[in-house]
């Protein structure tokens, strides 16, 4: 059975999670056939580079694309064989294991003067680009600078300020952006009904969270989820994958703290270390709801670009006790519970510093 991130893969730009801003302009390069010949994609590990890479080069090379469309038809000879990962003239290289100029030279370079056998371009797809030596570099930069009208480079990088400018001054650039919580969870969700399995909405947000914005971790702790529990997944089956740190219990504990209620804060805390929560997830979560009430008192517009998203539910809990609190207090809190996460492994009662 295949695992989930390879069977649900994105075949066209419909399907890729976020992103918008480089579908569009891709999608407009395609209609318009005005196709640059050399492509830098950098931003974080799984958030789609490869992918929509693929799908690129899909689309350009698709004999039965329609009209004023972007999209590759997924029927013909040449989106099958791309689809399937048999297609000769997309040739993707893995930077990482072969760093030196000589790969370049026999891989690349070589290949780039060939014509393609069947598609229209050929391809030349390099993950992790950055890993090339000074050398391979400078080889390349030579076939970039004047490669054949049939060949496109798409270069794909975690880290672009390993890139020499001289290449990325040749390439047209796209920043790739983490995925937002709620775009993943619409993602696994049509998985799950796909799967036709049964998954609460807070297990899906908890997955999103965890995956920090990366979309094949998410599939893949979906997966190692769906593994375990079968065809109905419950809270206890999720917890054995997912860290156990419950925001709501988080949202508990601030609202004790503004309430001044420090016997229950107290009681809670010890509840959660009973139930086997790591105190350091769990206050790595407190920090990051405080650090977004903060930012909220400040300018609403903040935190849209820099809080992260923690889901639907949570949301509105956080905008309820937002109303309830003081920017000072919150300032008061982030300051204590900073000093305390430092303070937790160190201490032989692990919640006592929480507790004082």
């Amino acid at each position: 059975m295949a695992t989930l991130y390879r069977k649900y893969r994105p075949q066209n730009f419909s399907e890729v999670v976020g992103q918008n801003h480089i579908k569009l302009t891709l999608e407009q390069e395609i209609k318009t056939g005005k196709i640059a010949q050399a492509y830098l994609f950098c931003g974080p590990r799984a958030v789609g580079k490869t992918t929509l890479a693929r799908i690129f080069a899909k689309a350009i090379n698709c004999a039965k694309k329609k009209v004023n469309s972007a999209e590759p038809c997924n029927k013909c000879l040449s989106c099958e064989e791309i689809t399937a990962g048999r297609a000769l003239d997309i040739i993707e290289i893995d930077a990482a294991s072969h760093t030196g100029v000589d790969n370049v030279r026999e891989n690349i370079i070589a290949s780039a003067r060939v014509a393609p056998s069947r598609s229209k371009y050929k391809v030349f797809v390099i993950d992790e680009v950055h890993m090339l030596s000074i050398s391979a570099f400078n080889a390349l930069l030579k076939v970039i600078e004047e490669p054949p009208a049939y060949v496109i480079f798409i270069l794909c990088t975690t880290e672009v300020h390993k890139v020499p400018t001289t290449i990325i001054s040749r390439c047209q650039r796209f920043d790739f952006k983490r995925i937002s919580v709620s775009d993943i969870v619409k993602k696994l969700n049509y998985i799950i009904k796909a799967e036709q399995i049964i998954v609460a909405k807070s297990i899906l947000e908890e997955i999103a969270r965890y995956a920090e914005g990366h979309m094949r971790d998410a599939e893949s702790l979906l997966g190692q989820i769906v593994a375990i529990g079968g065809r109905e997944i419950s809270r206890e089956e999720a917890d054995l994958v997912i860290p156990r740190s419950d925001l709501n219990e988080v949202l508990n504990l601030l609202d004790l703290l503004i309430k001044k209620d420090a016997g229950s804060a107290i009681r809670l805390i010890n509840k959660l270390v009973d139930d086997g929560v790591d105190l350091k997830n769990f206050l790595n979560d407190f920090i990051e709801i405080l650090r977004k009430i903060m930012l909220g008192k400040l300018s609403p517009q903040l935190v849209e670009k820099l809080a992260m998203e923690l889901g639907e539910n949570i949301e509105l809990k956080i905008n309820q006790l937002s109303q309830n609190v003081a920017l000072e207090q919150i300032l008061f809190f982030l300051e204590k519970f900073i000093r305390i996460r430092g303070e937790i492994k160190v201490n032989f009662i692990q919640q006592l510093p929480i507790e004082l």
